[in-house]
């Protein structure tokens, strides 16, 4: 909707079966707030019936062509018509019922950007790989932030917002999953106001089929962080 306050933006590529959950729970903790929003969910050529639940929900579907986690949020985000866009994964592990967190330092003004701290304990059983919780994430973390400005500590949390005003000018290339790591150092680039918050993680829905492949997309995050610091004077 035009005027809208923020944007909630799901990336989503055959997520029928747990869609539709995220979306009731994003109505729930948005119509609490008492904000106009939208909600936009960004498909990558989903073959099930993801579109038309999340139309049936009041979603707007942007349609995305390019495969990629990177190419679908950063379709849905320059759609996006809110002041600030919070994203996170359609595959009912983050916490939408925590909106509120997540927009009241962007709409009073205290941070450009907040992303949520999975690494802090409140994991459920299962929610995470152990692989990814105690070596891959905390070490990806650690060059981040030793070779930028930001003081992150979960550089892979699916779940962020942005100031939709400044977003543009990050000018995110990455199509992949890599794009997580991208927006972090970008956004360290420009001295953006950066906040963690602590938030829990769900086990994934039972039906979702995990689009991360450790290793190589571990590895072309590190590939990310190394060229945009040593390669790449933009």
């Amino acid at each position: 909707m035009n005027g809208a306050i923020f944007s909630v933006v799901i990336p989503c590529l055959n997520e029928a079966p747990s869609l539709q959950g995220c979306l009731i729970e994003i109505r729930k903790a948005a119509d609490v707030l008492n904000l106009p929003y939208e909600i936009v969910v960004a498909d990558n050529n989903s073959t099930d019936d993801s579109a038309r639940i999340a139309r049936e929900y009041g979603a707007r579907v942007v349609s995305v062509a390019k495969r990629g986690y990177g190419s679908a949020l950063h379709a849905g985000i320059l759609a996006a018509r809110g002041q600030v866009v919070v994203f996170a994964d359609a595959d009912g592990s983050y916490p939408f019922c925590e909106l509120a967190r997540f927009l009241t330092p962007v709409l009073n003004n205290q941070a450009d950007m907040v992303l949520g701290n999975r690494l802090n304990n409140t994991l459920q059983k299962g929610a995470m790989p152990w692989l990814n919780r105690w070596f891959g994430t905390p070490f990806l973390s650690f060059v981040l932030r030793t070779l930028y400005p930001i003081p992150v500590y979960d550089c892979n949390g699916g779940m962020r917002a942005v100031k939709r005003s400044l977003y543009d000018d990050l000018h995110l290339k990455q199509p992949g999953m890599e794009f997580a790591s991208e927006m972090l150092l970008r956004a360290g680039k420009k001295n953006w106001r950066y906040v963690e918050i602590p938030i829990s993680l769900r086990p994934a829905h039972p039906s979702h089929k995990p689009h991360l492949r450790p290793f190589r997309d571990g590895f072309r995050h590190l590939f990310t962080l190394l060229k945009y610091r040593f390669f790449d004077e933009n």
